[in-house]
């Protein structure tokens, strides 16, 4: 899965983060065909949080599908459990990010279990965040 967010976007998606934040530890990255579905259930299963962008929202969105084994011509898009841990501090300030990110960068790779956010900011700095997600 790789998309792109532009920066007037982004404090949507890090207010997102933060919100997932307060239900759970961990949540999922979910793509899918529409676009991307963040989901976490608290660990007694009493809340639940589950936001959803479409993909109209990112300037560049591309959901890779891989074949179901178990359903015959269905595909799905594999889902990332991450550690919200690891992933706040990437969107710790989101007001900064708006005013000195042009885009971020999105990448999901299942094969190696990463998920990659890359920061290309204003007098062309770019930033690269890489977290381990189980699949």
């Amino acid at each position: 899965m790789k998309c792109v967010i532009g920066g007037v976007h982004l404090r949507v998606f890090g207010r997102a983060i933060h919100a997932i934040a307060r239900v759970s530890d961990e949540f999922w990255f979910d793509p899918l065909e529409k676009g991307l579905a963040l989901r976490s259930v608290n660990s007694s299963r009493s809340a639940y949080a589950y936001v959803f962008f479409s993909s109209m929202f990112f300037q560049h969105y591309c959901g890779a599908a891989v074949p179901q084994p178990h359903q015959k011509g269905k595909q799905s898009s594999p889902s990332c459990k991450l550690i919200i841990k690891s992933v706040l501090p990437v969107f710790r300030c989101v007001n900064v990010l708006e005013r000195n990110v042009e885009k971020c960068s999105i990448c999901t790779d299942i094969n190696d279990h990463h998920i990659t956010f890359q920061f290309l900011c204003k007098h062309g700095r770019l930033r690269i965040f890489t977290g381990a997600a189980a699949v």
